[in-house]
């Protein structure tokens, strides 16, 4: 038996604790991403030549920050720090299902695929935190992270699209904070949105999440309502 990744253990706390149990995928994402780059491939080297990026101290801060699995601090910095569950009901139902929805399509791909860590082989590319001797490698691709991240920087710029802007850009940087950590490599993330975005078009098929959707967006209105 496989074992979670962390990404993939922080989606299952946060379902149990919503009362959420795994469902089927929607989305094949092992099809969807397709393999990762060849291990003596140009772009398994172009990888490789990136997990030691020059990053100033702000962005290091936020990288580090970026380590909790939390929608809400994630992307308080681009909706204010009004952004919370409590005050967003709706919206936390939306975020619930779309990361509800991710854990079987990156889970998938990371079984079949099962591509190692980029500490694995390189222990200095580690920057964020210090890696435990004794840590889970788990697998490296696609990156859970970055998918929810990307998923629900998607989902979120549906429902303020007045900030669709900031959105999409935290979005992504929560996702690129992973190779900046030295937890992914960037061929991770970008297969990890393709599945992002596969999921929420799919979820966009359920009448349950479109409904939670049109909630969501009044709640917005009524919260900004300029």
């Amino acid at each position: 038996m496989k074992r979670l990744s962390a990404s993939a253990m922080a989606m299952s706390v946060l379902l149990c604790g919503a009362g959420f149990a795994q469902t089927p995928p929607l989305i094949d994402g092992a099809a969807l991403a397709g393999p990762p780059p060849a291990a003596d491939s140009p772009q398994a080297a172009a990888d490789r030549l990136a997990m030691h990026p020059t990053t100033g101290a702000e962005r290091m801060a936020q990288a580090v920050a970026d380590l909790a699995f939390d929608p809400w601090l994630a992307f308080r910095p681009a909706l204010g720090a009004d952004f919370t569950a409590g005050r967003f009901p709706a919206t936390a139902r939306v975020l619930t299902a779309v990361t509800r929805a991710l854990l079987g399509p990156i889970n998938g791909a990371k079984d079949v695929y099962d591509r190692p860590r980029p500490y694995a082989a390189d222990r200095a590319v580690m920057q964020c935190d210090t890696l435990p001797e004794n840590a889970s490698m788990g697998a490296s691709y696609p990156t859970g992270h970055g998918a929810a991240g990307w998923a629900w920087a998607l989902a979120l710029a549906e429902l303020a699209p007045a900030r669709a802007d900031a959105i999409l850009q935290r979005g992504r940087d929560f996702g690129e904070s992973r190779v900046i950590c030295g937890y992914h490599f960037p061929s991770d993330i970008e297969a990890a949105r393709l599945i992002a975005a596969g999921v929420i078009a799919r979820l966009h098929a359920e009448p349950a999440f479109r409904r939670d959707l049109d909630a969501a967006r009044r709640e917005f209105a009524r919260a900004r309502p300029n």
